[in-house]
C-alpha cells in the first residue's frame, strides 16, 4: 500500500468502535483523519483513543467535508442517504453501512450524486467478502441440477456485546433527537411500503435491517431479479418466501429473536450429487471462520463422506476495506456498489409487496 487515504467517519457508534475503526487505524492503506458525530462527547473520546486531533472532531457533516484532505468518508449514521449524498457532492469517495436507503429513490439518489461527482462508492456487505461465502460460491458453481436452496438467518439480541467490547458512549444528545431520526426513517420505508401495507412496517424494517446481507448473497451465487412465487408474514416481522431464481428455486426464511443472544445463519444448497451448506458465527465474533459443509460420496464408490472446512481466519470486514483500497487506488468499480446494493432494495421491495394484504 503505496498510498496512504484520509478518512472522516460519519457516526461514531457500535460497529464503527467494534469494527471499522479498528481495521482502518491498522492499515497502512488508511488514516482517520477526522471524526463526526451527533454526540461531541463520544467523537471526543474516540478521537483521544484513535489520536483524532480535537480540531478535527466535529458535530455538524457540512463543516467536515470543508476537509481537503479528507478523500474518503465512512457513513456508520443510522440514516446514510443525506450523508452520502453530501460526502459525494464533496468529491470524497463513500463507503456507508448497510442499508443501502430505506427505499429505492434513496438508493437512486445516492448512485447519481457518486456518477455525477465521478467518486466510488461502496456499501458495506461484508459477508460477500467472507471467505468462507467466496469458497462456498465456488462450491456452488460448480453443482449441476441444483434442487433446493434454504436461506435461513434468524438473528437474536446483540445484548452482550458492551459485556465483551468497550464501546465508548456518552449521553449527551437530547432524546428528542433520536426520537425525530426513529419517525424520519419511519417514513422513508413507509414511502416504499405504502399506507396499504403499514402492519408490515416491522417486517420490511427487519429486511432491511437484516436479510439484505442474505439477499446480496443469494444475488451474487445465483443472479438478480427472482420471482417471487410466495412471501408471507407472520409473528410480526418473521418472513417465510420462496424465490426462483432462474431454474434454482430458493425457500427464505428471515426473523429475529430478540429474547435470545443467538445468531443462526445458514445457507443450504442441494444437488443430486452434492450438498453445501455455509454456517456464519456471530457478526461482531472477530475472525470466527464460516464454516462450510460438503456431503457427498467418495470418489469412484458409494460410500458417503461428510466435510467441514473452517476456511479462513481473516476477517470479512478486514477484508472489505483492503477491496475499498483497491477500487480507489487502481479506479475499480466495488463489487458491492452502489449500483448493485440497488437490487436488494428492489428484491426487499418485491418481497414485502408479494404479501397479500
Amino acid at each position: 500500500m503505496n498510498k496512504t487515504i484520509k478518512v472522516g467517519v460519519v457516526g461514531c457508534g457500535q460497529v464503527a468502535q467494534i469494527m471499522h475503526l479498528p481495521y482502518l487505524h491498522d492499515s497502512e492503506g488508511f488514516k482517520i483523519h477526522a471524526l463526526c458525530d451527533i454526540s461531541r462527547g463520544t467523537a471526543t473520546r474516540v478521537a483521544d483513543k484513535y489520536n483524532v486531533p480535537h480540531e478535527s472532531v466535529y458535530t455538524n457533516l457540512e463543516e467536515m467535508l470543508l476537509d481537503q484532505e479528507i478523500e474518503a468518508v465512512v457513513v456508520c449514521c443510522k440514516d446514510h442517504c443525506e450523508p452520502v449524498v453530501k460526502a459525494a457532492n464533496a468529491k470524497k469517495h463513500i463507503f456507508t453501512e448497510k442499508p443501502f436507503g430505506f427505499n429505492v429513490n434513496e438508493a437512486n439518489r445516492m448512485i447519481r450524486a457518486a456518477e455525477d461527482n465521478n467518486v466510488k462508492l461502496m456499501v458495506g456487505y461484508m459477508k460477500r467478502y467472507d471467505t468462507g461465502y467466496e469458497y462456498f460460491l465456488n462450491q456452488v458453481k460448480s453443482m449441476e441440477s441444483i434442487s433446493l436452496v434454504r436461506m435461513h438467518n434468524f438473528g437474536g439480541s446483540f445484548s452482550y456485546t458492551r459485556e465483551i467490547y468497550d464501546v465508548l458512549l456518552e449521553a449527551d444528545v437530547s432524546p428528542d433527537f433520536f426520537k425525530e431520526s426513529k419517525e424520519q426513517i419511519k417514513r422513508s420505508m413507509m414511502e416504499e411500503l405504502g399506507a396499504d401495507r403499514q402492519h408490515l412496517f416491522e417486517a420490511y424494517n427487519l429486511l432491511m435491517g437484516v436479510a439484505c446481507h442474505d439477499t446480496v448473497l443469494l444475488r451474487h451465487a445465483f443472479g438478480n431479479n427472482p420471482e417471487v412465487m410466495y412471501a408471507g408474514v407472520h409473528q410480526g416481522g418473521f418472513m417465510t418466501a420462496v424465490l426462483q431464481f432462474g431454474d434454482v428455486r430458493c425457500v427464505f426464511e428471515s426473523g429475529l429473536l430478540m429474547r435470545r443472544p443467538i445468531w443462526d445463519e445458514n445457507i443450504q444448497v442441494y444437488a443430486p450429487d452434492k450438498s453445501v451448506t455455509l454456517k456464519f458465527p456471530w457478526p461482531y465474533l472477530k475472525n470466527a471462520p464460516s464454516a462450510v459443509s460438503i456431503s457427498d460420496t467418495v470418489e469412484s464408490t458409494n460410500m458417503p463422506r461428510e466435510s467441514e472446512i473452517a476456511t479462513s481466519f481473516h476477517e470479512a470486514y478486514r477484508k472489505e476495506w483492503m477491496h475499498f483500497y483497491d477500487c480507489i487506488v487502481n479506479d475499480r468499480e466495488p463489487l458491492t456498489s452502489g449500483r448493485d446494493a440497488l437490487q436488494d432494495i428492489l428484491l426487499i421491495s418485491k418481497l414485502i409487496k408479494s404479501v397479500s394484504v
